[in-house]
């Protein structure tokens, strides 16, 4: 039985659920930061994001696997994909039922909250679990569609740091709404620079990512702009008395996203060397989020 839940574990890479874990953190955090954080219904909201993000993961393989990207791209081997859930043992079939059993978990526990709380609530679970299921299941298939970066943004900015702050609160605030756009872009740099090695296998699928229909190159400029973003919006934040100016701290990862851009913009024509870079992404999201979340802690207690 352990070893099952071990193959389950490795295939729905729940060790690997920091980009929702961390945006629900940014929205209890600011919650606190206002006066209006309780632990009961964080830790629901918080259990029911961790089973949307294992039902995305799960979703998105499955998907994947069928439409057959992941058996012809050379980036994969440097990504967990659908040979993860093979490697591990599970099915195709079972990796579906768990992408369904993993959202039905959240819903039952966003119906808990909305009759608990407040009817509400239910806006942001339709628009997550939609997103959630159909990034790459058919009919909708966002992902495919040129809509992923958007929905990545939305998904795992907005509707978590949003929705956590409104479960927590009742209402939404600046704060809240000014804090969800430099995470959700964190996060959907992580998306965009990790599509950029799979743009010719994409491509051959119908997958019309950024990286298929801007190419690789692209990242050169792209890239920087995420991040230019990313810091405005917390400065422009600090300006407008949103942030606390403890929230400058988050500069503090400038030094990795620099090095993260050059290796972007020298490599990205060559996979193997442009690897590290889908890591770095991962690490500049925490280091950056974590820091945001510090910034508030210290500006509240100060």
């Amino acid at each position: 039985m352990l070893a099952g839940i071990k193959r389950w574990l490795l295939a729905a890479r729940a060790l690997y659920s920091s980009t929702i874990v961390i945006p629900c953190i940014v929205g209890g955090v600011v919650a606190w930061y206002e006066g209006g954080f309780t632990w009961p219904p964080f830790i629901l909201v918080l259990v029911a994001l961790f089973f949307a993000n294992i039902g995305t993961n799960f979703t998105n393989d499955y998907y994947d696997y069928k439409s057959g990207v992941d058996r012809i791209d050379e980036g994969r081997k440097y990504k967990s994909g659908s040979e993860v859930f093979l490697s591990s043992g599970l099915t195709a079939r079972t990796v579906l039922a768990s992408a369904l059993a993993s959202l039905a978990i959240t819903i039952a526990i966003g119906l808990y909250l909305v009759v608990a709380i407040d009817w509400r609530i239910l806006l942001f679970g339709l628009a997550g679990v939609f997103i959630a299921y159909f990034y790459t299941a058919p009919p909708v298939r966002l992902g495919y569609r040129g809509f992923g970066e958007l929905a990545c943004w939305l998904g795992c900015g907005p509707l978590p740091v949003i929705g956590t702050y409104f479960v927590l609160t009742g209402h939404i605030s600046v704060t809240a709404i000014a804090a969800s756009i430099p995470v959700g872009l964190l996060i959907t740099a992580i998306l965009y620079i990790g599509n950029v090695p799979d743009a010719e296998a994409d491509a051959k699928v119908g997958k019309k990512t950024t990286s298929v229909r801007l190419g690789r190159r692209a990242v050169r400029f792209l890239g920087p702009l995420f991040y230019i973003a990313i810091y405005l919006s917390i400065v422009l934040s600090i300006v407008l008395a949103s942030f606390p100016l403890w929230t400058l701290l988050t500069f503090l990862s400038l030094p990795l996203v620099i090095k993260l851009l050059s290796l972007t913009r020298t490599h990205y024509a060559n996979i193997a060397k442009y690897a590290p870079a889908i890591m770095m992404t991962v690490r500049v999201f925490m280091l950056t989020s974590g820091l945001l979340i510090i910034g508030f802690a210290l500006g509240y207690a100060f």
